[in-house]
Formats: structure tokens, C-alpha cells, sequence
């Protein structure tokens, strides 16, 4: 014997329509809501995707990165000089099919504290 459930009938009871207020910028509609739903009907829609989901305080791909482009069918390792300023300690980078972004960095500047701690220190020396 099958028995055919209406999709409501499925929801757990933690599931059930709350009533909630739009998180939206300048939007304080009420509107009903299950789980996690932040946002009314209106800002569900797809026009304001950009706005809720890009990200304000990322960096962008250019920052800490660097563009190689290339046709190479295999892995390739090429020797760079650290992007920072003041380091010229020489790393070696593998080339790889089909992948076009990597690191602008050495292994020792790779993360935003280290390149602010190494100018800072650098900063130091220029003004002793």
C-alpha cells in the first residue's frame, strides 16, 4: 500500500511558518518564514542577488595574485622573485594546464600579516 503525503505533511515540526521581519537593507517587511529565511518574497528574487551575496571586504584577485598566461600541456616550474617590495628572495612556481592565476608571493609573504610585518620592519632599517 503506498500512501501519498502532501509536501507539508513531510516538515518536521522545527520546520513550521514563522513570522519574521526582512533583513534587508532599509526592509523591515514581516512576512512568513521557515529555518533560516532572512529575506521577504521581494528580496528573494534574483535582481538583488548581487547586492545580499558579494562579498564587501574581499580582496580582489589582482591583490595578492598574479596572472600567467599560457598553453602549456604539462606541469612546468618556473623561477620568480617575491612581488613585494624590498624582497628579492627567489621562489620556484609550478605551472600548471589550464590554470592561469598564482601567487605573487614567496613562502614567507603569502599571508596579508607577514607582507605588512616585513614593510613595517623594512620601514624600521630605512629610518635607522
Amino acid at each position: 500500500m503506498i500512501r501519498l503525503c502532501k509536501k507539508d505533511d513531510m516538515r518536521s515540526k522545527n520546520q513550521n511558518l514563522k513570522t519574521k521581519v526582512c533583513q534587508f537593507p532599509g526592509c523591515k517587511d514581516e512576512f512568513q518564514g521557515r529555518g533560516k529565511a532572512k529575506y521577504c518574497d521581494e528580496h528573494r528574487k534574483t535582481k538583488y542577488k548581487k547586492v545580499l551575496y558579494q562579498s564587501n571586504t574581499g580582496d580582489g584577485i589582482g591583490d595578492s595574485n598574479m596572472y600567467i598566461n599560457h598553453k602549456n600541456v604539462e606541469v612546468d616550474k618556473v623561477i620568480r622573485t617575491c612581488g613585494l617590495k624590498g624582497c628579492n628572495v627567489e621562489y620556484e612556481l609550478s605551472v600548471i594546464p589550464n590554470q592561469h592565476i598564482y601567487t605573487k608571493y614567496c613562502k614567507s609573504h603569502r599571508n596579508e600579516y607577514k607582507r605588512e610585518f616585513f614593510t613595517t620592519q623594512q620601514r624600521k632599517t630605512d629610518n635607522e
